[in-house]
């Protein structure tokens, strides 16, 4: 039964997020340290609980608001929150006397060595201190746990990186909330608690909030200048447009491009204008949208991590379960964007012009990369570093608050695309690893995309070169270094910092999709306006194995969770090949919908409702996580984690990602898009 218990243990980090943590977060420049010191008053916090003590009303307001022993403990639940809001609006003035409530959260140990008269308590203590030969090994385990929330789809763990649990030796660690006077500690107030009851509480104090303590910074004042500038323009941009298009009655044409390239009224319709040419590659919208989804429920699920969660036990339950399986084998979505930034990297060169011009407007080639994704990611950057960290609050907001503190730190890597290698466990914008990766891959690729000019021969040599490369790359890097092939093995948990650096986060061990993706790339132009007739066996058997390797990439995801896996080999292989085997099995299905033999599934890809999110699916990537972060920061309570209701949640997260990314597309990307073609067409 008690190892039962432990077992729990291993999920106190799933409960507590990145709410213990070391001074490197408490002294964020995200919330006013100097406010925290200032109001402290040890004379006057005397003077405000012996107010307390004799005014029942106000006191009770205090206790109120304040944190409970949790019901549930035995199945994983270890906070109570008390109330956030109730604590922070407590304000009295009476006899000079200021009180105002400030929020503090503190870890006490289950394994208090205090006298109570309570016997049932002392006895319940007893029966934790039995249990500290499991404690550290299941403390430790549940600091890894905590990583979960980073990991899922593609995701890091710099706030995780910094959290600490303290007293590592103790017991399993409640987290409770006190409401005090804001010119008191915790430990003044709970001390003279326990003199007056004679108990002597151990604790550790981790936190305290009050009201108004997120001071102004230079991101601040740099995106409401910059923003308020876009805006302007955009009103003029769109009024300009207006009258050109209702009062003069002119043609779109007969408008000046650059005048209406912010106008509201024009870019709105290019979104939600879906007008195709010949050799569109329309079934990679359904698959673009369909993986940005999957990336959004991923992100929802294991970002429930970085909140309270009251049933932290049913976690590693339905971790090892089948019903996990689509979130745990989630990551490999990373792997579709790759093959598709691959293809796309080959089609819309190759046919267009020659290798000599190639080669000499290679800058141009990088040039349009960058600045096509720099405006929509230095505007989100900004947003986390100062907006976004302002527009909601909560218990659990100091991980909003550790993100913004990583953005105004640690822009300049995000921008330059490098943040994978320098420090890439504390990222801004934890999420886009993934496009610094996806930019040095794109770098890289004219060292193939010069050899697709001319004979094919040369270009199929080339191309296969590159993939039996990289896989061979992604072989050594899995057979040296022995990883697991699930991001979140329980029984593993010791390794997923290397995995992440070693591994997951490194640029050539990822490249086989990217190169598998020209490879279709190229044979998508090949056969371009060619009526290309295959044998019905040959299609069926290519479906076929495509929908098998298909299956076996995603539930082979399913023997690793379990806690008795223990086929090294097998971690190595999936390690190794089921990234290029699930971007070779992707690519056959967009080649089969172009040519002809999709069916159903080409039209089920191709259908309209696919074209929106698609189109986008880059604002719906960059922005869905802060918003999840944002949701998740505002909760004030403990949650309880099911299926039902974290499916809810990423229905909102999809509903508000989506309308996060429109807007974001009207007033950032579509015009800044206008403005690079009007600069770079001639190139």
């Amino acid at each position: 039964m008690y190892k039962e218990i432990f077992i729990v243990a291993n999920l106190v980090a799933v409960t507590v997020n990145a709410n213990f943590i070391d001074d490197t977060l408490k002294h964020t420049s995200a919330f006013d340290q100097e406010l925290y010191e200032s109001v402290l008053n040890p004379m006057k916090c005397e003077e405000q609980l012996n107010l307390l003590m004799n005014n029942t009303y106000l006191g009770m307001q205090f206790i109120d608001a304040s944190g409970k022993i949790p019901s549930g403990i035995l199945v994983g639940n270890l906070a109570d929150l008390g109330s956030y809001h109730q604590c922070l609006n407590i304000q009295y003035l009476a006899d000079e006397l200021d009180v105002q409530g400030k929020y503090c959260l503190i870890h006490v140990p289950l394994n208090q060595n205090t006298k109570m008269d309570n016997s049932q308590i002392l006895d319940f203590g007893k029966k934790w201190s039995r249990l500290d030969n499991y404690t550290s090994k299941a403390i430790t385990r549940s600091i890894n746990l905590k990583k979960l929330a980073h990991l899922l789809s593609g995701t890091e763990y710099s706030m995780i990186s910094r959290a600490l649990i303290p007293n590592m030796q103790s017991s399993m660690i409640l987290t409770l909330a006190i409401c005090v006077p804001k010119v008191c500690t915790p430990k003044q107030v709970i001390n003279l608690i326990g003199s007056l009851n004679n108990i002597n509480l151990t604790f550790d104090e981790y936190i305290c909030r009050l009201p108004n303590d997120k001071p102004v910074s230079v991101a601040d004042y740099l995106s409401i200048s910059i923003f308020s500038l876009i805006l302007l323009i955009t009103i003029i941009s769109t009024s300009y447009d207006l009258y050109q298009t209702y009062v003069l009655k002119k043609e779109t044409s007969e408008i000046d491009r650059l005048y209406r390239s912010f106008s509201i009224h024009t870019n709105t319709k290019r979104l939600l204008s879906f007008n195709y040419g010949t050799g569109a590659l329309e079934c990679v919208d359904g698959i673009r949208a369909i993986s940005m989804l999957w990336v959004i429920f991923g992100h929802t699920y294991c970002l429930t991590a970085l909140n309270f969660v009251s049933n932290a036990a049913e976690i590693l339950t339905w971790l090892t379960s089948f019903r996990s399986i689509w979130v745990n084998s989630a990551p490999i979505s990373v792997d579709t964007f790759f093959m598709l930034s691959g293809i796309l990297c080959v089609y819309t060169v190759i046919g267009k012009i020659s290798r000599w011009k190639f080669i000499k407007s290679l800058h141009l080639f990088y040039l349009y990369r960058l600045l096509r994704i720099f405006p929509l990611l230095a505007a989100v950057i900004l947003l986390q570093a100062s907006i976004l960290h302002r527009v909601s609050d909560g218990p659990v907001w100091t991980n909003v608050g550790s993100a913004t503190e990583s953005c105004r730190r640690r822009w300049w890597s995000a921008l330059l695309h490098v943040q994978n290698y320098v420090k890439p466990l504390d990222l801004c914008l934890q999420h886009t690893w993934y496009l610094s990766v996806d930019v040095q891959l794109y770098i890289i690729s004219p060292v193939v995309i010069v050899w697709l000019f001319g004979s094919a021969m040369v270009a199929w040599c080339s191309l296969v070169a590159g993939v039996v490369i990289t896989l061979a790359i992604s072989s050594v890097y899995s057979f040296m270094y022995n990883y697991s092939a699930a991001v979140v093995n329980p029984r593993r948990f010791d390794q997923m910092g290397d995995y992440f650096v070693d591994y997951y986060m490194n640029t050539l061990p990822r490249a086989s999709p990217f190169f598998i993706g020209m490879l279709y790339g190229y044979l998508l132009h090949k056969f371009k306006g060619r009526n290309l007739r295959m044998q019905k066996s040959v299609v069926a058997t290519l479906w076929a194995l495509s929908i098998a390797l298909m299956a076996f990439c995603i539930f082979s995801i399913y023997p690793i969770m379990q806690v008795d896996h223990d086929e090294q080999m097998f971690d190595n292989f999936l390690n190794a090949y089921m990234r290029g085997i699930w971007a070779m099995t992707l690519g056959w299905l967009i080649f089969a919908c172009v040519y002809g033999y999709g069916g159903p599934i080409n039209w089920f890809l191709s259908l309209q409702i696919w074209k929106l999110p698609a189109r986008l699916s880059y604002a719906m990537y960059l922005i869905h996580f802060p918003l999840i972060m944002i949701a998740n920061g505002s909760m004030t309570s403990t949650v309880y984690f099911d299926d039902a209701s974290t499916m809810f949640r990423g229905v909102g997260n999809v509903v508000f990602t989506i309308l996060a990314a429109f807007i974001l597309c009207v007033f950032i990307d579509a015009p800044f898009s206008t403005v690079q073609k009007l600069l770079l067409e001639r190139g």
